[in-house]
């Protein structure tokens, strides 16, 4: 018995001995292929622990030969993969690491070389259970000639006891994730022009990118979308000591008979770092070109739309009272009280297109209403909005300087228009914080372009803005068919008063998230003393009185705006919802898309009001809160109150330039999907089931590779 049982032992050890190196190489398949190439499947651990499954698909190819990426170019075929006769994979995604530009005889063409892992994230039916692999893959390999390559290839793996011991492979799998090309934020770049112009051939694309840590030093340029094969390399500039790169490509002229053309892809590499962001859509108007006549009749219409929209609630007393007024006034006067709100809107815009012009030449990051980020610019607003309220309640006259005095009419006639124009002017300042339907494509054309057509389209914003008084100006008699001046204009004068009062809480409450508690405390103390002053003087109505107040009012207002400006340290803005939104994080979104999560994120402020009627209308509401609930959504959230470079570059990343900004990501659409401005919960619900892998949306872009 003892001699038998000393062969069962020496049997066991003997199993066990040859099992272990199959226990090591249960982490990858046998390589398969020939002498042109070879391909085998790869996993980080070698047994199957929680959801998901770490693995990559492992090319290798000889010196002279080569492989092609997502886009292969003018020539080749991208991999194609097929995991169907798998068993417990619910879904697969391949990443893609950067590429390189291989040009034979003028063909272009994206590639990749030697040894060369692409990542793939596989989605479990079923956690902690064996999974087997079953791969089948067409690829090409080529040299002076291409051969098609056919592979099958299988992998079991079993269930971990625990977090699954790491693979040899586990770092070269970790390796090639990092090489796949990151956001633009996420690699340290901003995109600073990203505009498509016509040429007589085709189009022009010209990128120009900030590096806000290294310098470039040979950025190639991959586009994506623009038609069957690649555009050639861009032409380079590079300026301030490689800091900032100019990438011009020339692209065919677009499909005339397409009628959607979805934004280019672009892929910047330059060595070691890549990073992807979508390009302009391809236009096509009359003419199958880009025209600027059809910008500048969108920007009318967005302006005109910006009248209705959320962001105008809190100027809306000044603009109600100036229609009013027009109607008690005789026609030439209701003609010039009309013309002078409209030019206030109109020269205001202006100011806005001349200071975002001179910006843009300096560099600086440029945005839509990013003025409100600037503590001294609500704070004046705030003065602003106070010292009008004071003259709606006739504590404070609003006219000329007196060094005009001897300029245009008499001082009875001049007062009424001063105070339209103002309140024009204010009307814009207030207006800017939100993007609106049609602002946003206009304004993202604009600021990606030159001066000239920065200047162009915000001047057609302004008269958009600014139609119904032109329409009033030029045909006054519509004034008729507003209510009569009487005694009852006394008691809406007041109501107006009450609610600028009302917007001067709402400034006050966005300075708050944005200084923090003893900047707006002081502001507030200042702000009431500034209006206590105006009752004071008005009740005492003596010239001595009116000596000393304008003073005391213009340093009180002054002293304001000061207190406001100076820096403070505050705590970093927080989600308003623990355990439901999370802290905004670009860095985690294609992790959890990976994972098979569906990730929607809001960019909002505090002063976006439009923002807060999209969270009230649909992300507050029970059905949305419901849907969002779900273990596979998640939901992230960047504030913009304060200016934050890293969310600057993720909203310009859309071609976007202002808020509300929302964005569905999910396994279907890694690269994410753009909502309108205004969300409706049908929207909303579209977009989540397109992302998802439940849905039956299809990828917008080729950012991924879903075999299922």
């Amino acid at each position: 018995m003892l001699r038998f049982a000393r062969i069962g032992a020496a049997c066991v050890l003997a199993a066990l001995a040859g099992a272990a190196p199959l226990a090591a190489r249960a982490a990858a398949t046998d390589w398969t292929g020939d002498q042109r190439a070879a391909v085998r499947i790869v996993t980080a651990t070698d047994s199957v622990h929680g959801d998901t499954l770490d693995a990559g698909v492992e090319f290798r190819y000889p010196a002279g030969w080569h492989g092609y990426w997502r886009t292969p170019g003018d020539a080749g075929i991208a991999p194609i993969f097929n995991w169907s006769a798998s068993q417990n994979v619910a879904g697969t995604t391949v990443s893609w690491p950067a590429p390189s530009r291989l040009v034979i005889a003028g063909l272009q063409n994206s590639v990749y070389t030697g040894d060369f892992i692409l990542p793939v994230k596989i989605r479990l039916a079923h956690p902690d259970q064996p999974t087997h692999l079953a791969l089948t893959i067409d690829y090409a390999t080529c040299s002076n000639v291409c051969v098609p390559e056919h592979a099958e290839l299988s992998l079991t793996l079993p269930a971990g006891t625990g977090t699954g011991a790491a693979s040899a492979e586990a770092a070269a799998i970790a390796a090639a994730a990092r090489s796949v090309p990151a956001t633009a934020a996420q690699a340290g770049i901003s995109v600073v022009r990203n505009d498509l112009e016509p040429t007589k051939t085709g189009e022009h694309l010209r990128v120009e990118l900030r590096s806000a840590g290294a310098a470039f030093q040979s950025p190639d340029l991959f586009v994506e979308g623009a038609g069957a094969g690649l555009p050639a390399a861009p032409r380079v500039q590079l300026s301030d000591q490689g800091h900032r790169a100019q990438l011009d490509v020339d692209l065919p002229r677009p499909d005339p008979q397409a009628t959607v053309h979805a934004p280019l892809q672009l892929t910047v590499v330059d060595g070691a770092r890549a990073a992807t962001f979508a390009g302009p859509s391809a236009s096509t108007p009359p003419g199958g070109t880009q025209n600027i006549a059809l910008i500048l009749a969108l920007a009318l219409l967005g302006g005109l739309v910006l009248n209705f929209m959320p962001c105008v609630l809190p100027v809306l007393s000044i603009k109600v009272f100036s229609l009013v007024k027009s109607a008690g006034a005789e026609r030439a006067a209701a003609r010039r009280v009309a013309l002078a709100t409209a030019s206030g809107i109109v020269v205001s815009f202006l100011l806005l297109a001349a200071a975002l012009s001179a910006l843009k030449l300096a560099g600086a990051t440029l945005g839509w209403g990013i003025q409100f980020q600037q503590p001294w610019f609500l704070a004046g607003m705030a003065v602003m909005t106070t010292l009008f309220a004071a003259s709606f309640f006739d504590w404070l006259p609003i006219g000329l300087p007196q060094v005009f005095a001897r300029f245009g009419a008499g001082n009875a006639q001049r007062a009424p228009l001063v105070e339209a124009f103002v309140s024009g002017m204010l009307a814009t300042l207030l207006a800017t914080p939100c993007s609106a339907p049609f602002v946003g494509t206009v304004v993202g054309f604009a600021l990606a372009r030159n001066p000239i057509d920065i200047v162009a389209v915000l001047a057609a914003l302004g008269i958009g803005m600014a139609l119904p008084f032109i329409v009033l100006a030029v045909v006054p008699a519509l004034a008729r068919w507003l209510p009569r001046p009487g005694a009852w204009m006394v008691r809406l004068r007041q109501v107006m008063g009450l609610l600028l009062l009302g917007t001067s809480i709402w400034l006050l409450a966005s300075l708050l998230k944005v200084a923090g508690a003893t900047i707006a405390a002081i502001v507030a103390v200042m702000l009431t003393g500034l209006l206590g002053l105006r009752g004071f003087v008005s009740a005492a109505q003596g010239a001595r009185a009116n000596r000393w107040s304008g003073i005391a009012t213009a340093v009180l207002a002054v002293g304001t705006i000061a207190l406001a400006s100076v820096p403070v340290s505050i705590a970093p803005a927080r989600t308003d919802k623990p355990g439901e939104w999370q802290a905004f994080d670009p860095n985690a979104i294609a992790p959890l898309v990976a994972s098979g999560k569906t990730v929607l994120v809001d960019v909002t402020a505090s002063w976006c009001l439009t923002c807060k009627v999209n969270e009230l209308a649909v992300l507050d509401t029970a059905p949305v809160r419901s849907r969002l609930a779900s273990n596979n959504v998640v939901r992230m959230r960047a504030d913009w109150s304060r200016y934050n470079p890293q969310i600057a570059g993720y909203v310009q990343s859309f071609g976007r330039f202002g808020i509300p900004l929302d964005v569905v990501y999910g396994p279907r659409q890694p690269q994410g999907h753009l909502l309108p401005e205004l969300l409706q919960t049908a929207t909303l619900f579209q977009a989540l089931d397109g992302a998802s892998n439940d849905g039956g949306g299809t990828p917008r872009t080729r950012g991924a590779t879903d075999g299922t």
